[in-house]
């Protein structure tokens, strides 16, 4: 489904090195239209559920996706030509990936937060989004840390993601890699998300 075959690896791993406020880069057209559309399908019939928390409100699957077009993208994900593309990018030795599909309808959010945790592995974040039209809200917000050593002394707002049918994000997961996703206030917002794990 990914044709990383087709990526720049170079000029993605140069526009990752040099992104600001932390490494990332994004991806558009990342599929095919009929292959964006047996995805999006697949999404409309797996099970979601809310998940509401102090930082976050929306719906989400279940930790691993039941329906077999999502599960051929999860196992595509963890292949060796996708991690290989991954760790070129940005050089981060990533030997596997998870996935679970999220819809965020007006009032769902997600509140700033880093993506680290040791005992995971997370070592790059990916959002792709399948379905944006007529969402308002539900940006990628990335912020600009002031860090002594792993404490968060101060962070900025410093650069937006505009969620975009067939667009992928993938950004680096450190203590500094503060992020949110901005509440929707119209339409719906559907995206497969998760992490390339070391």
């Amino acid at each position: 489904m990914l044709p990383v075959a087709g990526w720049d690896i170079a000029e993605l791993s140069r526009a990752w090195a040099s992104a600001s406020p932390f490494p990332h880069v994004v991806l558009d057209d990342v599929v095919a239209p009929d292959t964006l559309s047996t995805l999006l399908q697949a999404v409309s019939q797996e099970p979601h559920w809310p998940n509401r928390g102090e930082i976050y409100d929306f719906m989400a699957s279940g930790p691993t996706v039941a329906h077999p077009t999502l599960q051929a993208l999860h196992a595509e994900l963890g292949s060796p030509p996708v991690l290989e593309a991954i760790r070129a990018i940005s050089g981060r030795p990533v030997t596997s990936a998870d996935l679970r599909s999220y819809v965020y309808v007006p009032g769902s959010y997600l509140l700033p937060h880093a993506d680290s945790r040791a005992s995971i592995g997370r070592m790059v974040a990916f959002a792709y989004y399948l379905f944006t039209e007529g969402c308002e809200g539900g940006e990628l917000e990335l912020y600009a840390c002031e860090m002594a050593g792993d404490e968060l002394i101060s962070a900025r707002s410093a650069h937006v993601v505009m969620p975009r049918a067939n667009r992928m994000v993938l950004f680096d997961v450190t203590n500094a890699s503060l992020h949110q996703v901005r509440e929707v206030t119209a339409g719906n917002r559907v995206s497969l998300t998760g992490w390339f794990l070391g």
